[in-house]
């Protein structure tokens, strides 16, 4: 991940949040936590973390990266971003439904930008 010249860090508060997404939100890091796929940290960026209600009455996990892309330089990876994806359906009438519910691919970070993506929980945590 390449930031744009000038931009240094990347701080977006967290927002309070009802008790019950606190919860949701906790239990979840909690969860990558032990499964080894989160560590604390304490990096100077900082992303909030939110939760959108699923039709099935369920919790689904997100953070607010907005500061964070706008600070990026996009990356060139073989894999067609969404937008460019979403920008050449206009217009077309049949397609085909790959990935459309998650809409994200997972690609291999380096190291050095791990930091960057650092995320805040209500409860206080920073994870990476």
């Amino acid at each position: 991940m390449d930031l744009a010249p000038g931009a240094e860090y990347c701080v977006t508060r967290q927002w309070p949040l009802p008790r019950d997404q606190v919860k949701v939100i906790d239990e979840f890091f909690e969860g990558r936590r032990q499964a080894g796929h989160v560590r604390e940290c304490t990096s100077p960026h900082s992303t909030p973390t939110f939760c959108v209600q699923k039709a099935t009455g369920g919790w689904r996990i997100d953070h607010a990266f907005n500061k964070l892309s706008d600070a990026t330089i996009p990356a060139q990876t073989p894999i067609p971003r969404k937008d460019m994806v979403l920008d050449s359906m206009s217009g077309s009438v049949i397609f085909s439904a790959f990935d459309l519910p998650d809409g994200f691919y997972q690609i291999l970070m380096r190291e050095s930008d791990i930091p960057l993506t650092a995320v805040s929980t209500p409860s206080g945590m920073l994870w990476e």
